[in-house]
């Protein structure tokens, strides 16, 4: 085989690459996958748009900082309140604000039996702000896993922002994303 000959077959197989890539990309050709749900997966975002196909695939990491960011939270509060005050800690706790929400917010599900609810704890129906409140609000029982209240604050609030903007089906900047990795390793660092 002459160097001229090589030098064209490799260009070749190139080229059939990208085509092979561009063709996959644009949901004409579906990728090797290893499973039947990958394959099942692909076939339904098939017609839609590669930058939605690609923004998906993104957000799912974010998505699963958020998901640990925010259930860390959640757990950590709880077993803080229910080592202090036992199972109906929320009550005593929860100002009347955070009260109404879940109320209102367990109405709702009541209404629409159809659709299978949240975790039964109250803390999993406050939103995510409200975690903050509280922390804050019950400082007592948290000042000694935080610097100050101000570090707690400014986590939350950011984190809210950013949920935010995950939850409402939007892209997150990748900068943002690791301003999420970093509040979700603070946060770690910080009760584990």
């Amino acid at each position: 085989m002459t160097k001229s000959t090589l030098n064209n077959f490799v260009f070749r197989g190139l080229l059939a690459s990208e085509a092979v890539r561009e063709l996959q990309n644009r949901g004409l050709l579906r990728p090797k996958v290893a499973s039947n749900d990958e394959r099942k997966e692909h076939d339904l975002f098939a017609p839609v748009p590669e930058i939605i196909r690609n923004s998906s695939a993104q957000m799912q990491r974010y998505f699963r900082l958020l998901f640990v960011f925010e259930n860390s939270i959640r757990d950590f509060v709880s077993a803080r309140f229910q080592e202090a005050d036992g199972d109906a800690w929320f009550g005593k706790r929860a100002n009347a604000d955070m009260k109404r929400k879940v109320e209102s917010r367990k109405q709702s599900e009541e209404k629409n039996q159809w659709h299978i609810g949240r975790n039964e704890h109250p803390i999993y129906y406050i939103d995510f702000g409200d975690l903050g409140l509280l922390i804050i609000n019950n400082w007592d029982l948290f000042k000694d896993f935080f610097p100050n209240q101000a570090w707690v604050t400014s986590r939350v609030q950011e984190g809210e922002r950013t949920r935010n903007v995950i939850a409402h089906t939007n892209v997150l900047a990748a900068e943002e994303g690791a301003r999420l990795e970093m509040y979700l390793r603070d946060w770690l660092a910080q009760t584990g």
